[in-house]
């Protein structure tokens, strides 16, 4: 890990983690 960047904190986590449940719901709506 490059020393200018943090680990990510549990807000991004959470993000990360519900920008990706959106996603695969979108996708399973499309199939």
């Amino acid at each position: 890990i490059p020393p200018d960047r943090k680990p990510l904190d549990w807000n991004t986590r959470m993000k990360i983690a519900a920008g990706a449940a959106k996603g695969l719901e979108y996708l399973h709506d499309e199939a």
